[in-house]
């Protein structure tokens, strides 16, 4: 018997990951995510988007398995990349990762393997992007996790990772926290 539970319940939760990868993947529902939560799409209307998911030569979905030689493969939800217009006239392309993850206490921080996921796109760029004497033509990764199972308490809620300068240190306090004894 305790078999067909834990069967049971493994299978709901493949079925619920398989549903809320379709519910994201719809074109119009990919679109409203991308405008919502893409700073580059929010001067765009959600069928501005659309017709750019539809134009093969703007939008892509990319292989969702990542492999490293001797470090392993990710694989990813849903991975894509798209071409948006911006109002002074270029496009900027970004990287867009969806994950569904029904288990939101997995025994490791999730925001850690988010990251994770991130440096794995970044660096799939290398090479095609940029390299070490270009590293301004990499290109912007959003990775948007969402968790069906969150508890009421979370229930809509979005928290927002971001890497951001947060200050300016001073020289002499720099100096005093950079001493060979604070180092070793």
């Amino acid at each position: 018997m305790e078999t067909v539970i834990q069967n049971t319940i493994t299978n709901h939760k493949i079925m619920l990951d398989q549903h809320c990868k379709a519910i994201v993947g719809n074109q119009e529902m990919l679109a409203r995510t991308i405008h919502e939560f893409v700073r580059e799409a929010r001067h765009l209307s959600v069928k501005e988007i659309m017709k750019i998911i539809k134009d093969e030569q703007r939008f892509r979905w990319l292989n969702n398995e990542n492999m490293i030689p001797n470090y392993g493969t990710v694989k990813f939800d849903m991975l894509c990349c798209v071409d948006l217009p911006q109002l002074n006239g270029t496009n900027k392309r970004i990287y867009l990762n969806v994950e569904i993850q029904n288990n939101i206490h997995p025994g490791y921080s999730l925001v850690t393997r988010g990251i994770a996921y991130v440096l794995r796109i970044l660096t799939t760029q290398w090479g095609r992007k940029y390299d070490d004497k270009n590293y301004d033509g990499m290109k912007k990764v959003y990775s948007l996790w969402i968790m069906p199972q969150a508890t009421k308490r979370k229930d809509g809620d979005v928290d927002v990772y971001k890497v951001k300068k947060k200050g300016r240190m001073e020289k002499k306090k720099a100096k005093k926290i950079m001493t060979r004894k604070n180092l070793l």
